[in-house]
């Protein structure tokens, strides 16, 4: 039987529907494909075009070569294998010098390689390398503690490793997942002793670790009974009968930085059935371990912190003494978290909701129309702050009923005198010398800690009764070795912020007491003399500014500050202040500490405040529209080396076209991993990466990139010249990258305000003075390989729960520039690097310049203006008082209230974000008035600056002008769009014929 022709409709209809897809797709990859945000991260994560350089003329003999690296550019996408290893052998120093021996029992350690180890706890065999997300690292390559402990010739003991390696997996753990507290769980996952199946070797010692880790987008559990009901802990619990079994341990109160019933189990175990008991500490931040240090049973605790790719490494060696642990805690431990002043207001405690707050509040993608709040109640009494000082008013007693192990504590296997040999008063700094003898029969490392003490007057300014002032690490001092170190302080640093009266700083009358210490509570001795000094200080002064200030200094956080009160009074937070610490003591918010009004937000209705600010809102008076499109022959390239404030730059950026303004959200809004070039100035694309433990895994893995050691281990330290290394190993790795990396998202420097703080990995300490300090160092060794850095998250950003729903920070100024804008501030001024640069003529010329030329600004509001958009804070206070001269860019940017309008005015250049595509909508929408333009070239000012200045211009000229070729990923889109519309006018051409043969046929024959 013939087969019957399809007819004509049906033919006509299906080809039709073909062909329009097939244009359909073309079209829709050509658009996507020319949508800046989509450009930008198929650029990213796909492949980018080569770089190429049009030089100026006789530039191939000029010495272009600014940064020396020592290792080679990568041939292929990725890092370069050698500069990698590098930054792991800096890894292994740091953990050798950061890792903190917290308890020795009659000398328990070291242990002789020929007594075997029986590692317990399922740590040992799934430890913790750092945390999750910005901070997520590669560690798959990394050393193992068994391996750690073989290296430094230990015999691990096999079956018991063979038990907890193969039955960890059976229990579920925490696990984090960013910004969905329904997603995450927060148990503990030990293995109980109950299952344990391996013969036991009684001499052996046994090393006992108990790990915990953290995550970006949620804390720790301060209640574990509490968040066992999130949804995803339901499921496990249903589906896994061991974590049922964890959680039917729970008992009402308990939290996730104590012991739980099996880790208690096992450590009793250990006791019973081993030699010797050594724990093993591998989390990033503290834990109640004050029945641990008080426990006789238990011979030894090594704080190990989270130790990256070759930390491992060192507690085998600091175990069996070939490394002498010289690591001073970066953080005090408290006997019990939930009496801290911080404890009551921080993070998931259920009454830290606004109530009242209108429906169109909601965040762009949060599906929960809420507003949260923190309010910092204890004031500076932060850690140390408030122990060291209540212990002064209560006694010894009080303090070691509540203090375990103090700041900047630890061991050594050596013992050390110090003497006070000098000190120079120079009416504006003392500087301290200190003689250190090693007196003991190893050879160590010791630490020079110097504390200073302000007078206090009561009811007058708050002071804590000691402050970190400076430190200094000696070298590797053999037995009967003595170095001398210089400690200093400027006097103006001693001096107290007074935000209620004088708005200015204070240094009181009265006598200030420095005093170099062991740790935050013992002075050091020598003899029978105490180490310290008292300058006397004859009358009050009250300061302008500080002597590093480049302007004169008075409040801008009043808002802020006008939440706190010094007695209790409804709706507003309470100041703990040392004249009364019990009846000062922080509590819950009440109902109406929580509702909505004009208190929280300063009487603006909350819909308005945060998404109705625009640039044409703040215009000023008579600025003037600058110039556009002027000839001046200047090339980005041109201004290496040339001060921030020099007139060059207007000449430069008059060349800015109207084109360059109108499409500015390609280069301020679009900067997802990239800072966007400007083609009129012959600035290139330059490339940026997470995240603070060396470039991030988070968003696809990078090959032969150093997974660094948590920021904790590397402030433990106090060593400055290993930070500075560790900056220049994470520099060197940058520029032998594949593309280069001009950009780092790190160091993260906000501060360690509670244990629970899921972002502690990231963060360096409890005090500003030791993380500020550790910062510059980092942020001075990586600008010298050319390396951007971008300090994070300025500012307040000391929890993770509810950070992008609306998060009101709430804390006086005093508080925050004392505590939490301080590492910020020493990082910006005192991290210096010098820069090689050519004039026209290709000479060669060197210029010291500060370090910190980037700032990352952090989800949260500070009080009730998101941080990114608070001028006072990123112009006045950040680039106006200390000086600051780069780039600030926001953190991700996916969040209505996060309004680049809003962040261009206050300072903040760029947005993390995809322009269009998957990422912002709504822009800079003002580009047409003289103050968006001004405020538009102010953010361009700041972008040629740092990158100028950068390792973008490795090979570049000045006067030369770098543009890249076209993507691969470019290529390829046009090569399918060409197949997809030669197919469909193919198509078209056969339909055609096709039916002028059908009608032919289907015509009448004429007879």
């Amino acid at each position: 039987m013939a087969k019957k022709r399809m007819n004509n409709v049906a033919f006509l209809s299906i080809w039709a529907g073909a062909i329009v897809l097939m244009f359909g797709v073309a079209i829709t990859l050509e658009v996507m494909g020319n949508t800046p945000g989509i450009k930008t991260m198929l650029d990213t994560y796909v492949n980018k075009g080569k770089a190429h350089i049009e030089q100026v003329e006789n530039a191939d003999t000029w010495d272009t070569n600014y940064y020396n690296p020592k290792f080679t550019q990568a041939t292929s996408a990725g890092g370069n294998a050698e500069a990698k290893e590098n930054g792991e052998t800096v890894v292994e120093k740091i953990t050798d010098e950061g890792m903190v021996l917290l308890k020795n029992k009659d000398n328990a350690l070291p242990l002789s390689t020929e007594q075997d180890i029986t590692l317990l706890g399922r740590g040992a065999v799934d430890p913790v390398y750092g945390g999750s997300g910005s901070g997520n690292v590669d560690t798959s390559t990394a050393a193992t503690p068994r391996k750690g402990l073989e290296n430094a010739g230990f015999a691990v003991d096999a079956a018991a490793y063979s038990f907890f390696n193969t039955n960890y997996s059976k229990y579920d753990r925490q696990n984090i997942t960013m910004d969905n507290y329904a997603s995450s769980t927060f148990f503990i996952g030990e293995i109980p002793t109950s299952t344990y199946s391996f013969a036991i070797n009684h001499d052996n010692a046994a090393v006992v670790f108990i790990s915990r880790c953290g995550g970006e987008g949620l804390d720790l559990s301060t209640d574990l009974k509490r968040d066992a009901q999130t949804t995803s802990s339901k499921q496990r619990i249903s589906a896994n009968a061991n974590t049922a079994a964890e959680v039917a341990t729970y008992v009402d109160g308990q939290h996730q930085l104590e012991l739980s019933k099996d880790e208690k189990d096992m450590i009793d175990f250990a006791k019973t059935n081993y030699d010797k008991v050594i724990v093993v500490l591998n989390e990033s931040t503290t834990m109640e371990i004050g029945d641990l240090v008080d426990d006789e049973g238990i011979d030894a605790i090594v704080w190990a912190g989270s130790p990256g790719s070759t930390g491992f490494n060192s507690l085998g060696k600091i175990l069996s003494g070939k490394v002498n642990p010289s690591g001073k805690s970066p953080d005090l431990y408290v006997r019990d978290f939930t009496s801290d002043p911080t404890f009551k207001n921080f993070a998931i405690n259920g009454v830290n909701e606004y109530t009242g707050v209108p429906g169109s509040i909601a965040a762009g993608n949060n599906s929960t129309k809420k507003a949260y709040f923190v309010e910092y109640e204890e004031g500076i009494y932060v850690g140390y702050r408030y122990y060291e000082t209540r212990g002064t008013i209560e006694g010894e007693q009080w303090y070691k009923n509540h203090v375990a192990i103090p700041f900047g504590y630890g061991l050594s296997y050596t013992t050390f005198d110090k003497e006070l040999i000098s000190t120079h008063d120079a009416g504006n700094e003392i500087t301290m010398k200190v003689k250190v003898t090693n007196t003991g029969s190893k050879a160590g490392k010791e630490v020079v800690q110097l504390y200073y003490t302000a007078p206090y007057t009561e009811g007058g300014i708050e002071k804590s009764s000691t402050v970190l002032a400076d430190f200094a690490k000696t070298k590797l001092l053999n037995p009967n070795e003595s170095e001398e170190l210089y400690v200093s302080l400027k006097i103006d640093d001693m001096a107290s912020y007074d935000y209620k009266n004088e708005k200015k700083w204070v240094l009181d009358a009265g006598n200030y007491v420095l005093q170099i210490k062991d740790d935050s509570h013992t002075v050091s001795t020598h003899g029978s003399n105490k180490l310290e000094y008292t300058h006397v200080e004859h009358s009050r002064k009250v300061l302008n500014k500080k002597e590093s200030d480049l302007v004169n200094v008075t409040n801008q956080f009043d808002d802020v500050s006008a939440m706190f009160k010094d007695t209790a009074t409804e709706g507003y937070a309470l100041n703990m202040s040392r004249r009364d610490f019990e009846g000062t003591f922080p509590t819950l918010p009440t109902a109406a500490d929580a509702e909505a009004d004009e208190i929280t937000i300063l009487g603006d209705p909350l819909e308005d405040y945060f998404y109705k600010f625009s640039l044409s809102s703040v215009h000023i008076e008579g600025e003037k529209l600058p110039t556009t499109g002027a000839q001046n022959g200047l090339m980005a390239s041109s201004m290496r080396g040339v001060p921030y404030d020099d007139e060059s730059y207007e000449w430069l950026l008059d060349q800015l076209t109207e084109a360059d303004y109108t499409n500015i959200n390609e280069v301020l809004v679009n900067d997802a991993y990239v800072a966007k070039g400007v083609a009129t100035l012959g600035l290139a694309d330059a490339e940026l990466h997470d995240g603070p433990q060396g470039f991030s895994s988070l968003y696809g893995g990078l090959s032969n990139v150093c997974a660094y050691m948590s920021e904790p281990l590397l402030a433990a330290t106090f060593n400055k010249e290993l930070a500075k290394e560790m900056g220049t190993a994470i520099g060197e790795e940058a520029i032998a990258l594949n593309p280069r990396y001009t950009g780092w998202y790190g160091p993260a420097m906000n501060t360690h305000r509670s244990p629970f703080a899921g972002r502690n990995f990231e963060y360096y300490s409890e005090d500003g003075t030791l993380a500020g300090k550790i910062a510059a160092e980092v942020c001075s060794g990586a600008a010298d390989k050319g390396l951007v850095v971008f300090i994070k998250h300025f500012a307040l950003n000391d929890q993770e729960t509810w950070r992008t729903s609306h998060l009101a920070t709430w804390a006086n100024e005093q508080t925050m520039r004392e505590i939490y804008l301080r590492p910020f501030e020493i990082a910006v001024k005192e991290a210096k690097t010098e820069i090689k640069y050519l004039d026209q003529n290709g000479d060669v010329h060197y210029a010291t310049m500060n370090a910190t030329t980037g700032v990352m600004s952090s989800f949260n509001y500070v009080g009730a203006t998101w941080a990114g958009g608070r001028r006072d804070l990123m112009t006045n206070v950040l680039r106006d008082e200390w000086g600051f001269r780069g780039i600030v860019s926001s953190d991700f940017n996916l969040y209505d209230y996060m309004i680049p309008d809003q962040g261009t005015w206050a300072g903040t250049d760029l947005q993390l974000t995809w322009w269009g595509g998957f990422g912002k909508s709504v822009g800079i929408t003002d580009t047409t008035s003289a103050t968006g333009r001004t405020m538009i070239r102010n953010a361009i000012h700041n972008l040629v600056y740092t990158l100028a200045n950068s390792n973008a211009m490795q090979g570049v000229a000045p006067g030369s002008r770098v543009w890249y070729e076209m993507s691969p990923w470019r290529i390829w889109l046009y090569i399918g769009e060409g197949v997809l519309a030669t197919a469909g006018v193919a198509s078209i051409a056969w339909v055609i014929i096709r039916m002028i043969k059908v009608r032919k046929k289907e015509e009448p024959v004429e007879e």
